[in-house]
């Protein structure tokens, strides 16, 4: 993006909500991310007091298998935002538009409509390598915010199967052309396969109570704020909140916060997962015939994501013009199956 075509946004978005200023400034050290979907999030100050504006594009998930953006669906999440906060959560605080709505809506010089939501900004540092601290406090928060997802009746959220999606990436890794790959090749992508399929098959079994619809957000490490005495003092992303269920919830958090390096790397603990269904309390929501359905989940999370799948098909792509790029190929599948078995086997004694 332009340098000036940021600040020229953002004016039109801060005018949109109808507040009187006579100074904006784009933090030049700004927490400013050009999301997977073309959002724009940025850090700003109208007359010196610090907001945080996320603009969304129109087609925001137009080609998503996971979730689809709507007026109406943006609508519940910024209601459900303000229950959280009603009831003591720490989420961000919206910025209420001068006209009706919660959120607005500006069109760009070149055209483009872009949906914008005003929160006033929240201080706080990101931890990424996580530790038995970090672990139980997030399975603290994850237990308060689906409990208090259970008294609320009035936001409704469509119901968000994983599986779903996991079960059309798989069909589109088992339609690519395998007839000229070495047999080695060919037999290993096909155990994947076939791995994956059982994976697949164990987390669609679920007979349990702890299946009732809870609501959660995106609790991923870049979304929780903590300060200095290692206190949870907010969470700041609303584009993810939706309906799911205890188990589909709990194998997000555990991958993310039973690695102990950073947000970018693979390795994981055993013990940190462990001490986050600890805090969780899951004794008391989960029984063990779920255990399998929890370890399908986590595989399926690492090993058939959309990441794993589009890597796998431009490798599978590239290899035909290059008879070497098989072997590239099959380390690729046996680093995602060393991960998976590192993921799966989290949950064991």
């Amino acid at each position: 993006m332009e340098q000036t075509k940021p600040f020229t946004l953002i004016n039109q978005a801060v005018m949109s909500y109808g507040l009187d200023f006579q100074s904006l400034e784009i933090e030049p050290v700004s927490f400013t991310i050009y999301g997977k979907h073309g959002d724009l999030h940025y850090k700003i100050l109208v007359d010196e007091r610090p907001y945080s504006i996320r603009l969304l594009p129109k087609k925001r998930y137009v080609n998503s298998d996971l979730s689809h953006s709507t007026p109406d669906l943006l609508t519940k999440q910024l209601r459900y935002t303000d229950y959280l906060r009603a009831h003591g959560i720490p989420f961000m605080e919206r910025v209420e538009p001068s006209r009706n709505g919660l959120f607005t809506t500006i069109t760009d010089p070149s055209g483009q409509n872009w949906t914008c939501c005003l929160f006033h900004w929240m201080d706080g540092q990101h931890v990424t390598a996580n530790t038995v601290h970090t672990a139980a406090r997030m399975g603290t928060l994850a237990r308060r915010l689906h409990d208090v997802s259970l008294h609320q009746h009035d936001i409704c959220f469509p119901y968000i199967d994983h599986t779903v999606a996991y079960q059309r990436w798989l069909g589109d890794l088992q339609r690519l052309s395998i007839s000229r790959m070495p047999e080695p090749v060919r037999n290993f992508l096909q155990e994947y396969l076939n791995l994956a399929q059982f994976h697949l098959d164990t987390a669609r079994h679920y007979k349990s109570s702890s299946l009732q619809p809870v609501i959660s957000t995106d609790l991923n490490s870049l979304n929780i704020l903590w300060n200095q005495g290692q206190q949870i003092v907010g969470i700041v992303d609303h584009e993810h909140i939706g309906a799911t269920d205890r188990v589909q919830d709990l194998a997000w958090l555990i991958k993310w916060y039973a690695r102990t390096e950073s947000i970018e790397s693979h390795t994981v603990s055993g013990r940190l997962a462990k001490i986050l269904l600890a805090h969780y309390n899951s004794p008391t929501m989960l029984v063990p015939e779920e255990d399998p359905r929890l370890a399908a989940l986590l595989w399926l999370l690492g090993c058939m994501n959309l990441h794993f799948v589009e890597r796998t098909k431009q490798l599978a792509f590239d290899a035909k013009n290059n008879p070497g790029g098989y072997e590239q190929l099959q380390l690729h599948l046996q680093t995602y199956r060393a991960r998976g078995e590192q993921l799966s086997g989290l949950l064991r004694n």
